[in-house]
C-alpha cells in the first residue's frame, strides 16, 4: 500500500540521517582528541584537578540547557493554555544546541528547532513566534549583559591586555545589530513582508518555490499570526521579566563555567566577577567567527584573555576542559536528541484528512486547529 511504502521510505530516511549524525558527532570528537594531543593533555591534567569543581562545571552547564528548557516551556505553555510538557521543550533545547554547534554561525539551530517543534504539533505561527521571541531575548539579554560588563571592567581588562577593547567592541556592535535586526522582524510587519517576499522571490528564481503565489499567501497568514503571538506577549509583563530572568541566569551559569574550572586546578582566590566578565568577552569575541563552534576564535581568545588567570603550566588543560565541557558536551548529549520525531500531530493530520469524506469534517479541524499536542 502507498501509506505502508511511505512510511518505509520515512524510517529508512530517519535511519540514515542517524547514521550521518552519528558518524559527524563521532568525527568531531576524535579530531578534539587527536588534534593538538588533545587527549593526552587532558589525561594529564585529571590527577591534579579537584572532581568536587569539575561536577560544579558540569552542573553549570546542565543548568543553561535547563534554563534555555524553561524558556521555550515557558513561552508554548502561555500559548497554548498549558498544553506543552517540559521534555518536549528539553528536546528542542538540544536540537539546537546540537545543530548551533555544527553548523557556521549556528545557522541552522533555530530552523532544526523549527522542524522539531512542529514535528511536535505546534503551528508554524507559534513555533516561529517563540523562537524570534526566545533568540531576541537571549541577543538582548547579552549585548545588555556585554554592554554593563565593557562598562564596569574596561581598566581592568584595558591594563592588562594590549588592544582587547577593540575585538570586544567589535563583538559588542555584532550583538547589537543581530538585536536591532530582530527587532524590526519582530514588530515591524512592512520591513518582514518586505524580506519575506524577497527570499520568497529568491527561491523561485532557483526553482526551490514552485507556486510563488500560493507560498507568499500561506507565509503571509503565518506572518499575521506571528504578529499576533507578539502582540499577545507584550501585554504580558510578568511573562517578559520571567523570560528575561531565565536568560540572565542562563548566560550567568555558562560564564562561571572558567570559574568552576579555576577552581578545579585548586587556585586561591574567587575572583568570580571578573571571570564572568572574561568569559563574557570571549562570547562577544567569538560570536562573530564564521566557523562551527567559532573554532579558533574560542580557543584563541580564551588563551588570551584567561592567562591573567591560570598559571602558564595549565591554561591549556584549563582552555581543553571549558571547551569539553561547554561546546562538545552540546554535540555529544545533543546528538541524542537530533533525530528527527515521528511526527504524530501529523499522523493525527492525516487520519483527520482521511475521515473528511464523513459527516462534520469541520470538527475534525477544528480540533487540530490549536497545533498544540497535549502531554
Amino acid at each position: 500500500m502507498p501509506s505502508e511504502r511511505l512510511v518505509a521510505e520515512n524510517t529508512k530516511r530517519r535511519k540514515i540521517f542517524q547514521a550521518a549524525l552519528f558518524s559527524l558527532t563521532l568525527g568531531m570528537l576524535v579530531y578534539f582528541c587527536v588534534s593538538g594531543n588533545n587527549l593526552a593533555v587532558l589525561i594529564q591534567s585529571l590527577p591534579n584537578i579537584s572532581f568536587f569543581w569539575m561536577l560544579c562545571a558540569a552542573a553549570s552547564v546542565f543548568l543553561n540547557w535547563m534554563m534555555d528548557s524553561l524558556i521555550i516551556h515557558t513561552l508554548i505553555f502561555h500559548t497554548s493554555g498549558g498544553r506543552y510538557g517540559f521534555g518536549s521543550a528539553f528536546r528542542v533545547t538540544m536540537v539546537g544546541q546540537y545543530f548551533n554547534s555544527i553548523t557556521p554561525y549556528a545557522l541552522a539551530g533555530q530552523p532544526m528547532q523549527f522542524l522539531a517543534l512542529t514535528g511536535q504539533g505546534i503551528s508554524t505561527g507559534v513555533a516561529v513566534s517563540t523562537l524570534v521571541k526566545k533568540f531576541l531575548t537571549y541577543q538582548t539579554s547579552l549585548t545588555v549583559y556585554s554592554l554593563l560588563v565593557i562598562l564596569v571592567k574596561y581598566q581592568f581588562f584595558q591594563s592588562r591586555i594590549q588592544g582587547f577593547m577593540a575585538l570586544a567592541f567589535v563583538g559588542f556592535l555584532y550583538q547589537a545589530a543581530v538585536v536591532v535586526a530582530l527587532v524590526l522582524f519582530s514588530y515591524s510587519p512592512g520591513f518582514t513582508t518586505k524580506l519575506i517576499r524577497g527570499a520568497v522571490w529568491v527561491l523561485t528564481r532557483v526553482h526551490l518555490v514552485k507556486k510563488p503565489q500560493e507560498t507568499r499567501e500561506k507565509v503571509k497568514g503565518q506572518l499575521e499570526f506571528f504578529l499576533e503571538n507578539n502582540r499577545a506577549l507584550q501585554g504580558k509583563r510578568s511573562l517578559g521579566v520571567k523570560i528575561y530572568g531565565f536568560t540572565v541566569i542562563q548566560l550567568t551559569a555558562l560564564f562561571l563555567v572558567p570559574f568552576f574550572i579555576y577552581k578545579a586546578f585548586h587556585n586561591p582566590g574567587a575572583p568570580v566577577i571578573d571571570m564572568i566578565s572574561a568569559q563574557s568577552f570571549v562570547t562577544m569575541i567569538s560570536g562573530y567567527t564564521p566557523l562551527p563552534g567559532a573554532a579558533g576564535a574560542a580557543e584563541g581568545s580564551f588563551l588570551v584573555i584567561f592567562q591573567m588567570f591560570f598559571a602558564p603550566g595549565i591554561i591549556q588543560q584549563a582552555m581543553l576542559l571549558w571547551r569539553l565541557l561547554a561546546y562538545y558536551s552540546c554535540i555529544v548529549v545533543g546528538a541524542f536528541f537530533a533525530v528527527p520525531e515521528r511526527r504524530r500531530a501529523g499522523m493525527k493530520a492525516a487520519r483527520a484528512a482521511d475521515a473528511a469524506e464523513q459527516p462534520a469534517p469541520e470538527a475534525g479541524q477544528a480540533a487540530n486547529s490549536g497545533g498544540i499536542k497535549h502531554e
